[in-house]
């Protein structure tokens, strides 16, 4: 029997189903859920760095970008700009502890999560149209969104397309908490609408050199042939520009999660530090840091490094690898203290950066033997609850509700 319609193939290949989940405006989030009675009530909200120091603006609140704030920008500029604003640290406990919660309600909708920062995870809902009962992707996207919600107090905007910097960029549409879909096919008529600015992996000067050629605009790409944008820019960019702003671009699917291979966390001083015990007092907080999110990802660390920066820029950095694995602070910060020593033996003087990092993690880290190297006894169990207790009031009440008693201020003598 003959028929005049051509049947499709057994096999067809199905278009991608990839969703970016991005959390909106998340360190501010975080830090109005860590401090509900302070930050949590402030509409001008900045979280970064001290206006008094060389920190910087990790997070501005949506109110407080009206006034041109934007992240990275010096917090002392930002405070200048937008007058009023409470300017708070970035809550680490929270940010770790809400993007476990956010990944976990993720997890149920998709089999395929990929973590791309603390704030960003890709979905790959590809094979789960019978799942969802073939309902539009924009529908789930929304159901995942409320989900999210109720369970963690955290807002996304969700955007989705046939490929990862497509649903990067749709994410971006209609922030905050909206959902724009791509729907395949019209992948080539939603790029042509951006400037090239816009698309993630075009930076600066990326976009400038293309500027100098007269193009600003996906569109200004649209009557250039593959081999002219492969001469001005080399074959891999050339061929992923051309490809890309033809809506052609394929970026890979979601990566499973990766296993994490350290933890590290690190303060630049407004001020060269030189006296001994202020740089151990700025060691024991970020040992604080860097435990506290050691723990928040279930983990234990073998290795402690230390890093130190001179006011000459130049860099010194020094690790240990302990025979027991370690998840507690007062640990973590015995090894991090004598690494310091050993250090500021070789060299005295100013250091503007101080950074506290572990490595050789795992959920179960093993002990492993170490040749030459007696048992330490550097942790023990009443120093991992009192960790675990600091956890949950740090959570509560905020990071500065509970500091070890060489960071915490001294009260002042009596007049």
């Amino acid at each position: 029997m003959k028929t005049d319609t051509p049947l499709a193939p057994v096999h067809a290949e199905r278009p991608r189903r990839i969703l970016l989940a991005d959390c909106d405006s998340y360190f501010v989030r975080c830090a109005m859920l860590a401090d509900p009675g302070g930050a949590g009530k402030a509409e001008l909200l900045l979280v970064g760095g001290r206006a008094d120091s060389r920190g910087v603006v990790t997070s501005a609140s949506y109110a407080a970008r009206k006034f041109g704030v934007h992240a990275g920008m010096p917090m002392s500029q930002a405070v200048r700009m937008c007058p009023g604003a409470m300017v708070v640290p970035v809550p680490g406990e929270m940010v770790s502890a809400k993007h476990h919660e956010v990944r976990a309600v993720l997890d149920e909708f998709s089999p395929v999560v990929e973590a791309a920062s603390v704030d960003e995870f890709f979905l790959d809902l590809g094979g789960t149209e019978e799942l969802y009962r073939h309902e539009p992707l924009a529908e789930t996207a929304r159901r995942i969104q409320q989900a999210v919600l109720e369970r963690t107090g955290i807002s996304l905007s969700i955007g989705g397309a046939t490929q990862r910097t497509l649903a990067k960029m749709a994410a971006s549409v209609n922030k905050p908490f909206g959902v724009h879909v791509v729907e395949p096919g019209a992948e080539a008529e939603f790029i042509a609408r951006f400037d090239l600015a816009d698309i993630p992996g075009v930076g600066p000067a990326f976009a400038e050199a293309l500027r100098r050629r007269g193009a600003t605009r996906v569109r200004d790409l649209l009557p250039l042939d593959e081999a002219t944008l492969v001469a001005w820019l080399g074959e891999g960019r050339g061929n992923w520009l051309y490809r890309l702003s033809r809506g052609m671009g394929s970026g890979g699917g979601v990566a499973p999660r990766a296993a994490q291979k350290s933890i590290s966390h690190e303060r630049t001083f407004a001020h060269d530090i030189a006296d001994e015990d202020e740089i151990e007092s700025k060691l024991a907080y970020l040992c604080g840091e860097t435990g506290a999110s050691l723990r928040a990802d279930g983990l234990k660390a073998r290795t402690v490094t230390i890093k130190m920066r001179y006011a000459d820029f130049t860099d010194r950095s020094a690790s240990r690898t302990v025979a027991e694995p370690l998840e507690s602070d007062r640990a973590i910060y015995r090894v991090a203290r004598t690494l310091v020593r050993q250090l500021r033996a070789q060299r005295r003087g100013g250091i503007r950066l101080l950074g506290v990092g572990v490595s050789k993690l795992g959920e179960e880290a093993e002990a492993e033997p170490m040749l030459f190297e007696p048992p330490q006894g550097l942790e023990s169990d009443r120093d991992r609850r009192l960790s675990a207790a600091t956890d949950r009031l740090r959570v509560r009440f905020g990071r500065e509700a509970v500091l070890p008693a060489r960071v915490a201020p001294k009260p002042k003598a009596a007049e």
